[in-house]
């Protein structure tokens, strides 16, 4: 009976032919070619083993873009989830103006990272930036600053260009968990004396751990992943201080020394493939004690 539910290999291998030829084949001759010299000083292609591997983690001027890589990801991801969340309670509530509100904040998810990323740049200008201008119209002049230009802060505001943008599509995913809650759960908690802080951690977060699981791994996957919000807005700089990983490997094609950025894409896909799946058991884990 349990065979007769297969689907024939008639209906799989047309997708199966399109996967093999679009992801598998292009990314086995990524392994190969990061296990090599390909350059585009040299017609020749040369194995050299694990050399490139071993210049990305002997180089010290390395560590500041895995150092900004894993920071974006970890901070990026925690206030895009706790201010999704933040935003879903309120917006779950009987609020008359809540399906407005809703669109504002899921708003900046449709726009484009490059013109989110251009737009910031002049947000953040220091001289005729609105983020300093007012600030000293409320009297904090003070904490006016140099936002892209201060090598201390640019990987700092790039995150939270990302937080703003990205907070609204963990709302939407929240909101749907929410969906779920059965009403009679708050009902007895209502009985049973239970203040907000104890439904939202006994009922509400429990019911909410799908939630969760999708909105860490898409926000995980998407910081390792940044490129486009930090091209448009700092190019990675001042110097490299806020360079991220696929950013040096932009580069490096750019500078011609394919084998190094294929290992270096190569890296970034083992190393998401590990969080992807690390996560996944953590939060199912999570799901099936709290079920």
């Amino acid at each position: 009976m349990y065979a007769s539910k297969l689907y024939s290999w008639k209906f799989i291998l047309p997708a199966f032919l399109l996967f093999f030829g679009l992801f598998l084949v292009p990314n086995l001759m990524g392994f190969y070619y990061s296990l090599t010299n390909w350059n585009a000083m040299s017609d020749q292609v040369k194995f050299i083993g694990l050399d490139n591997f071993r210049e990305v983690f002997t180089d010290p001027s390395n560590f500041r873009f895995i150092y900004n890589t894993l920071m974006f990801a970890l901070v990026t991801s925690l206030f895009k989830a706790v201010i999704g969340l933040a935003l879903a309670l309120m917006l779950n509530e009987g609020m008359k103006s809540k399906n407005v509100l809703r669109t504002i904040f899921f708003m900046p998810v449709v726009i484009s990272n490059l013109i989110v990323g251009l737009i910031f740049q002049q947000i953040y200008n220091p001289d005729t930036g609105i983020l300093n201008e007012f600030l000293h119209a409320i009297g904090l002049g003070a904490l006016s600053q140099s936002w892209i230009g201060d090598p201390k802060l640019a990987i700092w505001s790039s995150m939270g260009v990302e937080i703003w943008k990205a907070a609204g599509f963990n709302m939407v995913i929240f909101l749907a968990g929410l969906q779920m809650v059965p009403k009679e759960m708050y009902e007895a908690a209502d009985i049973d004396g239970a203040n907000y802080w104890n439904k939202l951690m006994k009922v509400t977060i429990p019911f909410l751990i799908p939630s969760i699981t999708i909105n860490m791994m898409l926000n995980v996957i998407s910081g390792l992943k940044v490129f486009d919000v930090i091209f448009a807005l700092t190019n990675g700089g001042p110097g490299r201080a806020s360079e991220v990983i696929n950013l040096t490997i932009f580069n490096q094609f750019g500078l011609g020394t394919y084998g190094y950025g294929t290992a270096l894409g190569v890296l970034l896909f083992v190393f998401l493939a590990v969080i992807s799946v690390g996560l996944v058991k953590i939060f199912t884990r999570s799901e099936v004690n709290a079920g």
